[in-house]
Protein backbone atom coordinates (compact mmCIF):
# COMPACT_ATOMS: atom_id res chain seq x y z
CA UNK A 1 0.00 0.00 0.00
CA UNK A 2 2.92 2.42 0.41
CA UNK A 3 4.24 2.16 -2.93
CA UNK A 4 0.72 2.65 -4.10
CA UNK A 5 0.59 5.89 -2.16
CA UNK A 6 4.43 6.88 -3.17
CA UNK A 7 3.34 6.95 -6.80
CA UNK A 8 0.35 8.18 -6.03
CA UNK A 9 2.02 11.26 -4.30
CA UNK A 10 4.87 11.59 -7.23
CA UNK A 11 1.97 12.63 -9.38
CA UNK A 12 0.59 15.00 -7.18
CA UNK A 13 3.98 16.16 -6.49
CA UNK A 14 4.45 16.69 -10.39
CA UNK A 15 1.20 18.54 -10.35
CA UNK A 16 1.82 20.94 -7.46
CA UNK A 17 3.52 24.45 -8.67
CA UNK A 18 3.98 25.28 -5.04
CA UNK A 19 5.80 21.78 -4.78
CA UNK A 20 7.63 22.40 -7.89
CA UNK A 21 8.39 25.94 -7.16
CA UNK A 22 10.07 24.62 -3.55
CA UNK A 23 12.55 22.09 -4.92
CA UNK A 24 13.26 24.77 -7.36
CA UNK A 25 13.93 27.29 -5.54
CA UNK A 26 16.18 24.21 -3.74
CA UNK A 27 17.89 23.56 -6.78
CA UNK A 28 18.22 27.38 -7.61
CA UNK A 29 20.08 27.96 -3.87
CA UNK A 30 22.02 24.84 -4.43
CA UNK A 31 23.75 26.10 -7.51
CA UNK A 32 24.51 29.70 -5.95
CA UNK A 33 26.02 27.96 -3.08
CA UNK A 34 28.46 25.49 -4.80
CA UNK A 35 29.59 28.20 -7.42
CA UNK A 36 30.46 30.75 -4.55
CA UNK A 37 31.63 28.05 -2.70
CA UNK A 38 34.06 27.14 -5.52
CA UNK A 39 34.69 30.22 -5.89
CA UNK A 40 35.99 30.93 -2.70
CA UNK A 41 38.16 27.62 -2.77
CA UNK A 42 39.54 29.08 -6.53
CA UNK A 43 40.55 32.22 -4.71
CA UNK A 44 41.89 30.63 -1.74
CA UNK A 45 44.56 28.53 -4.10
CA UNK A 46 45.26 31.16 -6.32
CA UNK A 47 46.58 33.53 -3.02
CA UNK A 48 48.52 30.34 -1.57
CA UNK A 49 50.13 30.14 -5.03
CA UNK A 50 50.65 34.50 -5.62
CA UNK A 51 52.33 34.00 -1.66
CA UNK A 52 54.08 30.98 -2.85
CA UNK A 53 55.87 32.96 -6.50
CA UNK A 54 56.89 36.15 -3.86
CA UNK A 55 58.37 33.73 -1.66
CA UNK A 56 60.22 31.59 -5.16
CA UNK A 57 61.00 35.16 -6.21
CA UNK A 58 62.88 36.14 -2.65
CA UNK A 59 64.73 33.27 -2.68
CA UNK A 60 65.38 33.20 -6.29
CA UNK A 61 67.18 36.92 -5.60
CA UNK A 62 69.55 35.76 -2.79
CA UNK A 63 70.47 32.57 -4.41
CA UNK A 64 71.55 34.63 -7.49
CA UNK A 65 73.70 36.75 -5.20
CA UNK A 66 75.11 33.27 -3.75
CA UNK A 67 76.24 32.60 -7.33
CA UNK A 68 77.71 35.94 -7.81
CA UNK A 69 79.80 35.32 -4.60
CA UNK A 70 81.02 32.11 -5.86
CA UNK A 71 82.48 33.29 -9.05
CA UNK A 72 83.42 37.13 -8.34
CA UNK A 73 80.63 38.67 -9.82
CA UNK A 74 78.77 40.10 -7.00
CA UNK A 75 80.03 42.62 -4.61
CA UNK A 76 77.34 42.82 -1.56
CA UNK A 77 76.90 46.21 -0.08
CA UNK A 78 78.56 46.74 3.27
CA UNK A 79 75.86 48.09 5.48
CA UNK A 80 78.90 48.83 8.24
CA UNK A 81 80.39 51.43 5.80
CA UNK A 82 79.54 54.60 5.04
CA UNK A 83 77.14 55.42 2.55
CA UNK A 84 79.78 57.22 0.89
CA UNK A 85 81.76 53.68 0.65
CA UNK A 86 79.03 51.73 -0.53
CA UNK A 87 79.59 50.81 -5.05
CA UNK A 88 77.40 52.59 -7.48
CA UNK A 89 74.19 50.82 -8.46
CA UNK A 90 71.40 49.49 -6.51
CA UNK A 91 72.02 47.76 -2.66
CA UNK A 92 72.96 44.01 -2.55
CA UNK A 93 72.15 42.42 0.31
CA UNK A 94 74.83 39.47 1.41
CA UNK A 95 73.24 36.71 2.45
CA UNK A 96 75.79 35.75 4.59
CA UNK A 97 75.19 38.21 7.31
CA UNK A 98 72.13 36.56 9.41
CA UNK A 99 70.32 40.19 9.54
CA UNK A 100 69.76 39.95 6.12
CA UNK A 101 68.54 36.22 6.04
CA UNK A 102 65.82 36.98 9.14
CA UNK A 103 64.56 39.62 6.65
CA UNK A 104 65.34 38.51 3.09
CA UNK A 105 65.13 34.79 3.60
CA UNK A 106 60.92 34.94 3.38
CA UNK A 107 59.51 31.65 3.90
CA UNK A 108 55.80 30.60 3.56
CA UNK A 109 53.74 28.98 5.74
CA UNK A 110 50.28 28.44 4.06
CA UNK A 111 47.12 26.13 5.48
CA UNK A 112 45.94 23.87 2.80
CA UNK A 113 42.68 24.23 2.25
CA UNK A 114 40.57 21.35 3.57
CA UNK A 115 38.68 18.18 0.95
CA UNK A 116 35.34 20.03 0.85
CA UNK A 117 36.24 23.63 2.15
CA UNK A 118 34.07 24.51 -0.90
CA UNK A 119 30.94 23.12 0.74
CA UNK A 120 31.15 24.07 4.13
CA UNK A 121 33.74 27.49 4.36
CA UNK A 122 32.53 27.91 8.21
CA UNK A 123 35.00 30.86 9.45
CA UNK A 124 37.96 30.20 7.28
CA UNK A 125 37.86 33.10 4.93
CA UNK A 126 37.81 35.17 8.27
CA UNK A 127 40.90 33.00 9.65
CA UNK A 128 44.57 32.70 9.64
CA UNK A 129 45.73 30.68 6.00
CA UNK A 130 48.61 31.37 4.74
CA UNK A 131 51.74 33.83 6.15
CA UNK A 132 54.91 34.86 4.14
CA UNK A 133 57.43 34.60 6.87
CA UNK A 134 60.57 36.39 7.80
CA UNK A 135 61.89 37.52 11.45
CA UNK A 136 60.06 40.70 11.48
CA UNK A 137 57.33 40.99 14.73
CA UNK A 138 55.23 38.39 14.37
CA UNK A 139 52.38 40.70 15.50
CA UNK A 140 52.98 42.28 11.96
CA UNK A 141 51.07 38.80 10.72
CA UNK A 142 47.99 39.68 12.97
CA UNK A 143 45.70 39.74 9.81
CA UNK A 144 48.01 38.07 7.62
CA UNK A 145 47.23 37.28 3.28
CA UNK A 146 43.21 37.61 4.36
CA UNK A 147 41.01 38.67 1.17
CA UNK A 148 39.46 42.12 0.89
CA UNK A 149 36.20 40.86 1.86
CA UNK A 150 37.46 39.29 4.81
CA UNK A 151 37.74 42.67 6.64
CA UNK A 152 34.52 44.24 5.34
CA UNK A 153 31.93 44.51 8.22
CA UNK A 154 29.09 43.84 5.41
CA UNK A 155 31.03 40.58 4.83
CA UNK A 156 31.28 39.47 8.52
CA UNK A 157 27.56 40.03 9.14
CA UNK A 158 26.54 37.94 6.40
CA UNK A 159 28.51 35.31 5.73
CA UNK A 160 29.49 33.49 3.03
CA UNK A 161 26.38 31.17 1.05
CA UNK A 162 27.45 27.92 1.14
CA UNK A 163 26.22 24.04 0.33
CA UNK A 164 25.72 23.15 4.52
CA UNK A 165 24.35 26.71 5.27
CA UNK A 166 21.72 25.69 2.64
CA UNK A 167 21.62 22.19 3.70
CA UNK A 168 21.21 23.74 7.68
CA UNK A 169 18.91 26.48 6.53
CA UNK A 170 16.56 26.51 3.36
CA UNK A 171 16.35 22.61 2.77
CA UNK A 172 14.64 22.60 6.23
CA UNK A 173 11.96 25.39 4.74
CA UNK A 174 12.00 23.10 1.93
CA UNK A 175 10.76 20.19 3.93
CA UNK A 176 7.74 22.45 5.39
CA UNK A 177 6.94 23.55 2.77
CA UNK A 178 6.64 20.27 1.19
CA UNK A 179 5.10 17.93 4.26
CA UNK A 180 3.32 20.88 6.39
CA UNK A 181 -0.13 19.36 5.32
CA UNK A 182 0.86 15.77 4.45
CA UNK A 183 -2.39 14.47 6.43
CA UNK A 184 -4.17 17.86 6.63
CA UNK A 185 -5.15 17.82 3.24
CA UNK A 186 -7.24 15.27 2.98
CA UNK A 187 -8.95 15.60 6.05
CA UNK A 188 -9.87 19.14 5.71
CA UNK A 189 -10.69 18.05 1.71
CA UNK A 190 -12.84 15.83 2.72
CA UNK A 191 -11.54 12.76 0.80
CA UNK A 192 -9.65 11.10 3.70
CA UNK A 193 -12.41 8.44 3.50
CA UNK A 194 -12.12 7.76 0.62
CA UNK A 195 -8.25 7.29 1.22
CA UNK A 196 -8.91 5.06 4.05
CA UNK A 197 -11.98 3.06 2.19
CA UNK A 198 -9.00 2.00 -0.54
CA UNK A 199 -7.10 0.19 3.00
CA UNK A 200 -5.02 3.15 3.36
CA UNK A 201 -4.01 4.70 6.99
CA UNK A 202 -3.32 7.56 8.42
CA UNK A 203 0.96 5.82 8.86
CA UNK A 204 0.91 4.23 5.31
CA UNK A 205 0.09 8.03 4.07
CA UNK A 206 2.76 9.78 6.44
CA UNK A 207 5.47 7.01 5.14
CA UNK A 208 4.98 7.72 1.47
CA UNK A 209 4.97 11.44 1.88
CA UNK A 210 8.15 11.07 4.07
CA UNK A 211 9.77 8.87 1.68
CA UNK A 212 9.35 10.75 -1.33
CA UNK A 213 9.25 14.37 -0.13
CA UNK A 214 11.65 13.97 2.16
CA UNK A 215 13.86 11.93 -0.62
CA UNK A 216 13.40 14.46 -3.47
CA UNK A 217 15.08 17.06 -1.08
CA UNK A 218 17.52 14.46 0.29
CA UNK A 219 18.65 13.63 -3.12
CA UNK A 220 18.78 17.41 -4.29
CA UNK A 221 21.12 18.56 -1.88
CA UNK A 222 23.10 15.11 -2.27
CA UNK A 223 23.34 15.48 -5.98
CA UNK A 224 24.71 18.97 -5.65
CA UNK A 225 27.56 17.71 -3.02
CA UNK A 226 27.94 14.75 -5.07
CA UNK A 227 29.00 17.56 -7.92
CA UNK A 228 30.98 19.77 -5.83
CA UNK A 229 33.42 16.70 -4.36
CA UNK A 230 33.68 15.88 -7.75
CA UNK A 231 34.72 19.02 -8.80
CA UNK A 232 37.00 19.52 -5.85
CA UNK A 233 38.90 16.07 -6.04
CA UNK A 234 37.62 15.20 -2.49
CA UNK A 235 38.42 11.79 -1.10
CA UNK A 236 35.59 9.59 -1.18
CA UNK A 237 35.84 8.46 2.10
CA UNK A 238 35.50 12.21 3.53
CA UNK A 239 32.35 12.93 0.67
CA UNK A 240 30.91 9.92 1.97
CA UNK A 241 30.96 11.19 5.61
CA UNK A 242 29.79 14.68 4.17
CA UNK A 243 26.88 13.15 2.00
CA UNK A 244 26.03 10.57 4.92
CA UNK A 245 25.76 14.01 7.66
CA UNK A 246 23.54 15.58 4.55
CA UNK A 247 20.89 12.49 4.70
CA UNK A 248 20.90 12.39 8.48
CA UNK A 249 19.94 15.96 8.90
CA UNK A 250 17.22 15.81 6.19
CA UNK A 251 15.94 12.92 8.15
CA UNK A 252 15.63 15.03 11.34
CA UNK A 253 13.93 17.77 9.61
CA UNK A 254 11.62 15.00 8.09
CA UNK A 255 11.02 13.82 11.10
CA UNK A 256 9.85 16.50 12.17
CA UNK A 257 7.32 17.79 9.94
CA UNK A 258 5.83 14.33 10.06
CA UNK A 259 5.50 14.35 14.36
CA UNK A 260 3.67 17.63 13.53
CA UNK A 261 1.38 15.90 10.98
CA UNK A 262 0.52 13.02 13.08
CA UNK A 263 -1.14 15.04 15.42
CA UNK A 264 -4.77 16.73 14.18
CA UNK A 265 -3.72 19.97 14.20
CA UNK A 266 -5.11 21.97 10.68
CA UNK A 267 -3.03 22.97 7.68
CA UNK A 268 -2.55 26.38 9.13
CA UNK A 269 -1.76 25.75 12.58
CA UNK A 270 1.01 22.85 11.18
CA UNK A 271 2.61 25.40 9.04
CA UNK A 272 3.18 28.16 12.00
CA UNK A 273 4.23 25.15 14.58
CA UNK A 274 6.48 24.04 11.68
CA UNK A 275 7.71 27.49 11.40
CA UNK A 276 8.10 28.53 15.31
CA UNK A 277 9.96 24.90 15.51
CA UNK A 278 12.89 26.15 12.94
CA UNK A 279 13.06 29.06 14.51
CA UNK A 280 14.04 27.81 17.91
CA UNK A 281 15.70 25.13 16.77
CA UNK A 282 17.89 26.50 14.14
CA UNK A 283 18.23 30.00 14.96
CA UNK A 284 18.00 30.19 18.48
CA UNK A 285 19.27 27.16 19.84
CA UNK A 286 22.90 27.58 18.64
CA UNK A 287 22.61 30.91 20.21
CA UNK A 288 21.40 30.18 23.51
CA UNK A 289 23.55 27.19 23.81
CA UNK A 290 27.09 28.65 22.62
CA UNK A 291 25.85 31.82 24.53
CA UNK A 292 25.77 29.96 28.16
CA UNK A 293 29.14 27.56 27.27
CA UNK A 294 31.34 30.90 26.21
CA UNK A 295 33.68 32.03 28.92
CA UNK A 296 34.19 35.14 30.23
CA UNK A 297 36.27 37.34 27.75
CA UNK A 298 36.75 35.15 25.01
CA UNK A 299 37.66 37.45 22.14
CA UNK A 300 39.54 36.56 19.16
CA UNK A 301 43.26 35.65 19.86
CA UNK A 302 45.02 38.22 17.44
CA UNK A 303 42.55 41.09 18.59
CA UNK A 304 43.71 40.69 22.19
CA UNK A 305 47.24 40.15 20.96
CA UNK A 306 47.35 43.54 19.17
CA UNK A 307 46.31 45.21 22.32
CA UNK A 308 49.15 43.88 24.02
CA UNK A 309 51.67 44.04 21.56
CA UNK A 310 50.42 47.83 21.24
CA UNK A 311 51.49 48.29 25.15
CA UNK A 312 54.36 46.60 24.34
CA UNK A 313 55.50 49.72 21.89
CA UNK A 314 54.64 52.19 24.38
CA UNK A 315 56.57 51.17 27.28
CA UNK A 316 59.56 50.36 25.57
CA UNK A 317 59.75 51.67 22.72
CA UNK A 318 61.16 55.16 23.68
CA UNK A 319 64.65 55.81 22.44
CA UNK A 320 65.29 56.81 26.01
CA UNK A 321 64.50 53.22 27.16
CA UNK A 322 66.81 51.74 24.64
CA UNK A 323 69.37 50.40 27.00
CA UNK A 324 66.90 49.47 29.70
CA UNK A 325 65.47 46.78 27.06
CA UNK A 326 68.62 45.63 25.55
CA UNK A 327 69.57 44.96 29.05
CA UNK A 328 66.07 42.98 29.79
CA UNK A 329 66.03 40.89 26.84
CA UNK A 330 69.51 40.13 27.01
CA UNK A 331 69.01 38.63 30.54
CA UNK A 332 64.98 37.14 29.86
CA UNK A 333 65.85 35.85 26.07
CA UNK A 334 69.00 35.28 25.35
CA UNK A 335 70.47 34.27 28.81
CA UNK A 336 73.50 37.01 28.25
CA UNK A 337 75.27 40.18 29.75
CA UNK A 338 75.09 42.21 26.21
CA UNK A 339 77.91 44.29 27.68
CA UNK A 340 80.25 40.98 27.17
CA UNK A 341 79.15 40.35 23.44
CA UNK A 342 81.92 40.26 21.08
CA UNK A 343 82.89 43.16 19.01
CA UNK A 344 81.38 41.74 15.48
CA UNK A 345 77.90 41.87 17.41
CA UNK A 346 77.88 45.01 19.13
CA UNK A 347 75.96 47.00 16.57
CA UNK A 348 72.63 48.14 16.37
CA UNK A 349 70.84 45.11 14.66
CA UNK A 350 70.53 42.22 17.63
CA UNK A 351 70.66 45.05 20.29
CA UNK A 352 67.91 47.91 19.24
CA UNK A 353 66.01 46.18 16.33
CA UNK A 354 65.70 42.29 17.61
CA UNK A 355 65.08 43.28 20.85
CA UNK A 356 61.96 45.52 20.77
CA UNK A 357 60.78 42.72 18.10
CA UNK A 358 61.88 39.87 20.62
CA UNK A 359 59.66 42.29 23.19
CA UNK A 360 56.56 42.26 21.28
CA UNK A 361 56.94 38.37 20.43
CA UNK A 362 56.46 37.91 23.81
CA UNK A 363 53.28 39.81 24.43
CA UNK A 364 51.99 38.34 20.98
CA UNK A 365 52.13 34.67 21.72
CA UNK A 366 50.80 34.92 24.77
CA UNK A 367 47.51 36.39 23.88
CA UNK A 368 47.65 33.90 21.15
CA UNK A 369 48.16 31.02 23.32
CA UNK A 370 45.51 32.53 26.26
CA UNK A 371 43.06 32.93 23.45
CA UNK A 372 43.26 29.54 22.06
CA UNK A 373 43.02 27.66 25.07
CA UNK A 374 39.88 29.53 25.99
CA UNK A 375 38.92 28.54 22.75
CA UNK A 376 39.60 25.10 23.32
CA UNK A 377 37.62 25.14 26.38
CA UNK A 378 34.82 26.90 24.24
CA UNK A 379 34.84 23.62 21.75
CA UNK A 380 35.36 21.07 24.36
CA UNK A 381 32.53 22.03 26.22
CA UNK A 382 30.40 21.85 22.91
CA UNK A 383 31.53 18.83 22.41
CA UNK A 384 30.24 17.34 25.26
CA UNK A 385 26.65 19.07 25.50
CA UNK A 386 26.22 20.28 21.94
CA UNK A 387 23.81 17.65 20.90
CA UNK A 388 21.22 20.16 22.79
CA UNK A 389 21.29 21.88 19.67
CA UNK A 390 21.16 19.53 16.51
CA UNK A 391 21.89 22.35 13.77
CA UNK A 392 24.73 23.35 16.09
CA UNK A 393 26.60 20.26 17.11
CA UNK A 394 25.64 18.75 13.24
CA UNK A 395 27.46 22.16 11.84
CA UNK A 396 30.70 21.67 13.58
CA UNK A 397 30.70 18.05 12.58
CA UNK A 398 30.23 18.51 9.28
CA UNK A 399 32.99 21.07 9.18
CA UNK A 400 35.59 18.92 10.86
CA UNK A 401 34.84 16.48 7.80
CA UNK A 402 35.54 19.17 4.95
CA UNK A 403 38.27 20.75 7.09
CA UNK A 404 37.40 24.29 7.72
CA UNK A 405 36.23 23.72 11.65
CA UNK A 406 38.16 26.36 14.04
CA UNK A 407 40.28 23.58 15.78
CA UNK A 408 42.20 22.96 12.27
CA UNK A 409 43.16 26.63 12.08
CA UNK A 410 43.84 27.42 15.68
CA UNK A 411 46.88 24.50 15.15
CA UNK A 412 47.82 25.95 11.95
CA UNK A 413 48.52 29.21 13.77
CA UNK A 414 50.15 27.47 16.45
CA UNK A 415 52.49 25.37 14.23
CA UNK A 416 52.83 28.81 12.21
CA UNK A 417 53.84 30.36 15.56
CA UNK A 418 56.59 27.90 16.59
CA UNK A 419 58.16 27.86 13.19
CA UNK A 420 58.35 31.38 13.39
CA UNK A 421 60.05 31.39 16.68
CA UNK A 422 62.40 28.42 16.16
CA UNK A 423 63.26 30.30 12.64
CA UNK A 424 64.19 33.63 14.49
CA UNK A 425 65.97 31.73 17.44
CA UNK A 426 68.57 30.43 14.85
CA UNK A 427 69.08 33.97 12.81
CA UNK A 428 69.73 35.54 16.24
CA UNK A 429 72.28 32.45 17.18
CA UNK A 430 74.02 33.55 14.32
CA UNK A 431 73.75 37.17 14.45
CA UNK A 432 74.99 36.73 18.62
CA UNK A 433 78.22 34.41 17.37
CA UNK A 434 78.99 36.94 15.03
CA UNK A 435 78.27 33.40 12.61
CA UNK A 436 77.81 34.00 9.32
CA UNK A 437 75.08 32.05 6.76
CA UNK A 438 76.99 30.16 4.32
CA UNK A 439 75.54 28.62 1.04
CA UNK A 440 75.30 25.03 2.99
CA UNK A 441 73.28 26.40 5.52
CA UNK A 442 70.91 28.82 4.07
CA UNK A 443 70.16 25.57 1.83
CA UNK A 444 69.51 23.44 4.97
CA UNK A 445 67.32 26.11 6.58
CA UNK A 446 64.15 24.31 7.51
CA UNK A 447 60.62 25.10 5.31
CA UNK A 448 57.30 25.24 7.19
CA UNK A 449 55.51 21.29 6.76
CA UNK A 450 51.66 21.68 7.74
CA UNK A 451 50.81 18.14 9.26
CA UNK A 452 47.04 17.87 8.82
CA UNK A 453 45.08 17.06 12.15
CA UNK A 454 43.28 13.92 12.39
CA UNK A 455 39.12 13.53 12.30
CA UNK A 456 37.77 14.75 15.53
CA UNK A 457 35.86 12.22 16.16
CA UNK A 458 34.09 13.80 19.03
CA UNK A 459 32.93 16.37 17.43
CA UNK A 460 31.44 14.33 14.67
CA UNK A 461 30.28 11.70 16.73
CA UNK A 462 28.22 14.01 18.19
CA UNK A 463 26.56 16.22 15.82
CA UNK A 464 25.81 12.84 13.93
CA UNK A 465 24.46 11.47 16.55
CA UNK A 466 22.65 13.65 17.82
CA UNK A 467 20.53 14.36 15.01
CA UNK A 468 20.12 10.69 13.76
CA UNK A 469 18.72 9.85 16.88
CA UNK A 470 16.64 12.34 16.95
CA UNK A 471 15.56 11.83 13.32
CA UNK A 472 14.32 7.95 14.27
CA UNK A 473 13.07 8.80 17.85
CA UNK A 474 10.79 11.44 15.71
CA UNK A 475 9.90 8.81 13.23
CA UNK A 476 8.98 6.32 15.70
CA UNK A 477 6.56 8.66 17.39
CA UNK A 478 5.04 9.91 14.19
CA UNK A 479 4.32 6.48 12.36
CA UNK A 480 2.87 5.62 16.14
CA UNK A 481 0.55 8.30 16.52
CA UNK A 482 -1.11 7.59 13.46
CA UNK A 483 -0.81 3.71 13.62
CA UNK A 484 -4.38 3.69 15.14
CA UNK A 485 -6.09 7.18 13.93
CA UNK A 486 -7.79 7.30 10.75
CA UNK A 487 -7.09 9.98 7.48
Amino acid sequence: MIWSLIRLDAQLLLRSPTALAALALLAGVSVLALASGLDWRARYVAAIEADRAVVAEARAALVAVYDGLDDGTVTPTDVHAPRSEWPEGPYIPDPRDPYVEGFYHKRLAALAPGPLLHLAVGASELAPNRQILYTVPLSGLARPGEPPEAVNPAALAAGRLDMLAVLIFVAPLILIALLFDATARERESGIGPLISALGATRRDLLAARGILRGGAVATLVVLFITVGAIVGAAPLGTSGLFVAGAVLYTAFWTAICLVVASTQVTAVGAAATLAGLWVAVTLLSPSLLERALRPDGLLAPRALADADVRAVARTWGAEERVEARITEVGKRFWNIDTASLPACAQYDGPLVDWSIRWLMDAAYVRSIKNGQAAEARFDTGLDRIGWLSPPLGFRRAMESVAGSDPARNRLFESEVIAYHQGMKERVVAHLLECDPIDREAFNAAPEFVWREPALRSAAVAGGFGSVGFLAAAGFAVALRRSRSRSL
